[in-house]
């Protein structure tokens, strides 16, 4: 029998080690030695060494002993052989193992210079290299950082710093990769520009979304609330992404086949509540300016239309939206820099629920001069 198909057949470790000792000098026997006793709880790290002193050039050996060495306490031979291992591969994971043993052992410079090592032969998730760089960067500097890298990378920075909270910080990198990015950074620019208008960054979303515009990454037109463009997809020619500016359809209970072909078009069950969002979408406004809102809505299959009627909402103390108490037909003044265009369903008291078809077409905001 070979000597590396007994250590793996013999039932007892005392075996397998006193295998290890009367067969010929060989690395990978060595190696798969240090397995079994690490899976057992043993010392791995004799059998690692030897594997090491065996065959140098093996990176993955030299890793294996330097996380070993590093959790007996041996830092001058965790470092060692995991430089060896770095050095030895052009591989992602060497590098990252020594921006963390450095990041353990206190020196940022170390673990910042290997982490950028790693990062530039990154094969997809950086998020473990992300999560050593935020412990050591302030936002600003991990910006600077992502402008440097490859677009797969800077939108993992991307996602991380608005998983942490700095939208704003994030605002430069976005902007470069709404600039030079491509069809696969979008959905990470669409995610970032509903966390502005979700927090009521109006500006910078309109920025953003306009260089998507400009770049027809969207097919949308930009916007511009000051000049009157305040409507996304007015007429209702694309299906509704909801994201950013576009439209958002709720999926209300009892609101179903919610479609846009020219009009947005819903049909009503008789089953939905009382008070129900249809869709939406975030309008750019000039703060204290007079808009009107016009539009027809027509019961194509519904006796009537009775309780559908465009609502207004704005931000106001933070995170909360209020409603704007004014019929929009009739003309309002903008609240804030942005708000929210919904098409509700509220049932007056007394009357019998909406049932049937429904179209709302020549939807249009007119910034009044």
């Amino acid at each position: 029998m070979a000597w590396a198909d007994r250590l793996s057949a013999s039932p007892r470790l005392e075996d397998r080690r006193h295998a290890v000792l009367l067969a010929p000098l060989d690395a990978t026997l060595c190696s798969r030695l240090a397995e079994v006793l690490e899976v057992t709880g043993d010392d791995a790290l004799p059998s690692l060494r030897a594997a090491v002193a065996l065959d140098p050039d093996n990176p993955q050996w030299c890793m294996s002993l330097g996380q070993q060495a590093e959790l007996a306490g041996d830092l001058e031979l965790a470092e060692r052989s995991l430089l060896a291992a770095a050095r030895l591969s052009r591989q992602y994971q060497p590098k990252y193992l020594l921006a963390g043993y450095y990041f353990r052992r206190g020196n940022a410079d170390l673990c910042i210079r290997w982490s950028n090592a790693a990062l530039a032969i990154a094969p997809g998730d950086v998020t473990p290299v992300l999560n050593l760089l935020g412990q050591l960067l302030d936002p600003q500097t991990m910006v600077a950082e992502a402008l440097r890298q490859p677009p797969v990378v800077a939108r993992q920075f991307l996602i991380f710093l608005s998983g942490h909270n700095e939208i704003k910080a994030a605002g430069r990198l976005a902007r470069r990769l709404a600039q030079t990015g491509t069809a696969e950074d979008l959905p990470v620019l669409l995610g970032y520009t509903d966390e502005l208008l979700a927090l009521g960054y109006a500006s910078d979303a309109v920025e953003l979304w306009n260089l998507l515009s400009q770049r027809h990454l969207i097919p949308y037109e930009p916007l511009d609330g000051t000049a009157g463009r305040s409507l996304t997809d007015a007429d209702f020619q694309h299906p509704p992404s909801g994201n950013g500016f576009d439209w958002h359809v709720e999926g209300a209970p009892g609101v179903t086949a919610v479609r846009f072909a020219g009009a947005l078009r819903a049909t009503f069950s008789g089953d939905e509540a009382d008070d129900c969002v249809v869709a939406w979408e975030y309008l750019p406004l000039e703060p204290g300016r007079e808009y009107q809102l016009r539009q027809t809505v027509q019961a194509e299959d519904a006796p009537s239309a009775a309780g559908l009627r465009w609502h207004l909402f704005y931000p106001k103390n933070g995170p909360v939206w209020a409603p704007l108490e004014a019929d929009l037909s009739h003309g309002f003044r903008a609240p804030a820099g942005v708000a929210r265009l919904a098409l509700m369903y509220r049932r007056a008291p007394g009357s019998t629920r909406l049932t049937g078809d429904i179209a709302v077409t020549g939807l249009r905001l007119d910034r009044m001069p």
